[in-house]
């Protein structure tokens, strides 16, 4: 079993992981090394249960570090120590990003405030500015998994501190932090977080009380002004940002009547299928929670087409909806 520190790691996912600015449904990613095991949390599972459900599973670092290597997805998953498994569960997809890192602890988070940066065009400039002085690295959008942990080792082989920065930015993704205690890692999230705040700049909006037939609308009052602050509805009508808004709404954050997204804006309001999971509307909220911190003259980077498709047809992310299901 891992040391004591594990305790503190499940109470610190579990808080962020009940954070819908810090963590969306099943996102979000956390491990602790002990010795050659790396224990991480379970693909399709929610950080929001680490403190009352076995939401982590064993690894062996050695085999992750040479699946790197090999550049083998499925070595990754051949990794799991299967006698300490019991239940079956297959690692987070972003096992491999954890045991590139040297950190005892690794924190990965969809913070709404880091996104509503790491989404546009001088990123890593906006970044600088607010992060000065921190030891942090910018890492440009890669597909999740292992090209982003390929990405990771190219840039940080050219950072001075290399496999022990303490943060990353993941452009069009989200903020990873390493620390050597839990309470460590916390104390850099919330740095982080102080240092990244932006104001919200619309604000919420009456929900509608009737929706399109097989719709229903979206219960975050601050999501319902996607629909009807035009500013808002610009930007979510512009394309996706982020991979899991691809994998939970479809190839667009949001979309008027007949388009691609489960996330509907009308001249009514904001709504999703009547049978749309509590990821679909953890996503809808997240996304109004980064866009209305978006200052109108901000130029954004979106995810294109073949990155969207590159996450549509992923085993990975199948094997996460199917448990969503």
């Amino acid at each position: 079993m891992p040391h004591a520190e594990f305790g503190a790691l499940r109470r610190l996912s579990a808080r962020l992981g009940r954070d819908i600015e810090q963590v969306q449904a099943s996102g979000g990613n956390t491990s602790i090394k002990s010795g050659d095991v790396m224990w991480v949390k379970a693909s399709g599972l929610w950080l929001a249960d680490a403190d009352d459900d076995d939401v982590f599973v064993p690894v062996d670092r050695g085999k992750v570090l040479a699946a790197i290597d090999a550049t083998s997805e499925q070595a990754v998953l051949a990794s799991v120590i299967a006698g300490q498994n019991a239940r079956g569960l297959r690692p987070s997809i972003e096992t491999s990003m954890h045991a590139l890192l040297d950190h005892e602890i690794v924190i990965h988070t969809h913070s709404v405030r880091t996104i509503a940066l790491a989404i546009r065009a001088d990123a890593k400039q906006q970044l600088g500015q607010r992060l000065d002085g921190e030891d942090w690295a910018f890492i440009p959008y890669y597909k999740p998994g292992m090209d982003l942990t390929r990405g990771i080792a190219s840039v940080l082989g050219h950072h001075p501190s290399g496999r022990r920065a303490r943060i990353l930015v993941l452009g069009n993704h989200g903020l990873v932090v390493g620390a050597s205690t839990a309470e460590e890692a916390g104390s850099i999230i919330d740095r982080v977080e102080r240092k990244l705040d932006a104001p919200l700049l619309a604000g919420e909006s009456d929900v509608p009380d009737r929706a399109p037939p097989g719709s229903a609308p979206v219960a975050d009052r601050l999501a319902q002004s996607l629909a009807v602050v035009p500013g808002l509805r610009k930007l979510a009508l512009g394309g996706s940002y982020y991979p899991d808004h691809v994998v939970f709404l479809g190839p667009a954050a949001a979309t008027e009547p007949g388009g691609p997204s489960k996330l509907l804006l009308t001249a009514d309001g904001a709504f999703l299928p009547d049978d749309a999971s509590g990821s679909a509307q953890a996503m809808a909220s997240c996304l109004a929670h980064v866009l209305a911190r978006l200052p109108g003259h901000a130029e954004l980077r979106r995810l294109s087409i073949d990155e969207e498709l590159a996450l549509m047809d992923w085993d990975a992310e199948k094997y996460r909806q199917q448990l969503e299901r």
